[in-house]
């Protein structure tokens, strides 16, 4: 969840200094239920879906070589980039790019902003986990 905060607030930072429209709380938040809510349901969803890549890189760290943070950013930049083709339906299909609301994410300007947060949230997360078991072996010893 730290490195879900990291990528929040560079994402907050980016938002703030550039005006851009690439509001990942919005993305994830605005296809549910709570769409009209997105200011408390973004955030909440962005932490779940932080969680739930922090399990899926618990399973496949074992496997990549490098240091922490170079295995956490090969991870995250390996999913954004992976994951990217989806951005088709997005900008097709999202009522909030449809609204104006949300810029269109098929650009090269939005997959760098993305592939920036990705990068960030890979970074703290290759180093939290590293630490994390670091810890975890010292503390059984």
């Amino acid at each position: 969840m730290v490195a879900g905060a990291a990528f929040a607030a560079v994402m907050e930072l980016d938002l703030a200094l550039t005006g851009n429209r690439l509001n990942d709380f919005r993305l994830l938040a605005q296809l549910g239920p709570l769409k009209d809510h997105w200011r408390i349901s973004g955030p909440v969803a962005h932490v779940a879906n932080s969680a739930l890549l922090g399990a899926i890189y618990a399973s496949v760290e074992p496997r990549l070589t490098g240091p922490g943070w170079a295995r956490g950013l090969t991870f995250a930049l390996a999913e954004n980039t992976l994951l990217w083709p989806l951005v088709l339906l997005i900008d097709r299909a999202h009522p909030a790019v449809a609204s104006g609301e949300l810029a269109t994410f098929n650009r090269p300007a939005a997959f760098g902003w993305e592939t920036l947060r990705h990068a960030t949230y890979g970074l703290v997360l290759g180093v939290c986990f590293e630490r994390s078991c670091r810890h975890s072996a010292t503390s059984h010893d």
